[in-house]
């Protein structure tokens, strides 16, 4: 029989309540904690025939974590697979979709003697998305930007209706960026026709009225026009209405004599 396994540094044997080790005994070592194992180290013996143990190396060593994970890089695909980071390792980035490379800056992290990795330089920087132009009669806003992941959004002016997106987000499209949705369009906000008056015209009418235009009525001769000669066009919410309701036109009221005397007694201006 073998003795006991011989000492591993940083790793302990999984004896599994062996108390002897006859020959082809394999035991198999674990890495103590905050260890990692090397990879490509053997992490077994096995008693031999002259009840001697085979060689084994030291194959535990204390390790980085994964590398950090970076908003605006990813790992190269080399290191992907590796779970093995020691102290000195350099591990590469490369830029995520919708950013762009800062050559003054190295796109690497270092894992350090404390076991952390270096702190990363923003060694990408967002791509710009082209400018989005403008929108007649309408306004776009660019408060957050127009790099990638910037929404910007749109409005028209009082007396328009949008037709279309109201935002559009700077997004990643192939090797570089776009805007998720083209412009949409402002078209001008109309009132029903105006209401038409007994008695009386609509002076100059046209066929569409629009925000802040007016129309003035005008009374036939002999009649007399209670209440506004004009109301205009205005807005409420996408709607057009008007201003106020349409004046009248009212006839004039003739008394014969004796009917005004009459009324000149009643209202004792007359005895």
């Amino acid at each position: 029989d073998c003795g006991p396994p011989p000492a591993v540094p940083n790793a302990q044997p999984a004896l599994k309540g062996l108390t002897s080790f006859p020959k082809d005994t394999i035991i198999t070592y674990r890495c103590d904690e905050n260890f990692m194992k090397i990879p490509g180290k053997q992490d077994s013996v096995v008693c031999l025939q002259d009840s001697q143990w085979s060689d084994i190396e030291e194959f535990c060593n204390r390790s980085c974590d994964a590398p950090t994970r970076l908003k605006f890089a990813s790992l190269k695909q080399l290191y992907i697979p590796q779970s093995y980071f020691p102290v000195g390792t350099v591990v590469e980035y490369e830029c995520r979709p919708g950013y762009r490379r800062d050559p003054s800056l190295l796109a690497k992290l270092t894992c350090l003697q404390n076991l952390k990795w270096s702190t990363a330089a923003e060694f990408c920087k967002k791509k710009s998305c082209p400018n989005p132009g403008e929108i007649p009669n309408g306004q776009i806003d660019i408060s957050n930007g127009i790099l990638f992941g910037a929404t910007i959004s749109f409005s028209c002016n009082t007396g328009y209706k949008l037709f279309g997106p109201t935002s559009s987000l700077c997004l990643a499209s192939g090797s570089g960026v776009q805007w998720s949705d083209t412009l949409p369009e402002c078209r001008e906000i109309y009132c029903p026709a105006p209401p038409q008056i007994d008695n009386g015209i609509i002076q100059g009418q046209r066929e569409h009225y629009g925000y802040r235009q007016s129309i003035t009525y005008l009374c036939n001769r002999g009649f007399t026009m209670i209440g506004e000669h004009s109301i205009y066009c205005t807005v409420n919410g996408d709607e057009g209405e008007w201003s106020g309701p349409p004046p009248a036109c009212r006839g004039y009221t003739c008394f014969t004599l004796t009917g005004l005397l009459a009324m000149l007694v009643t209202m004792g201006w007359l005895t």
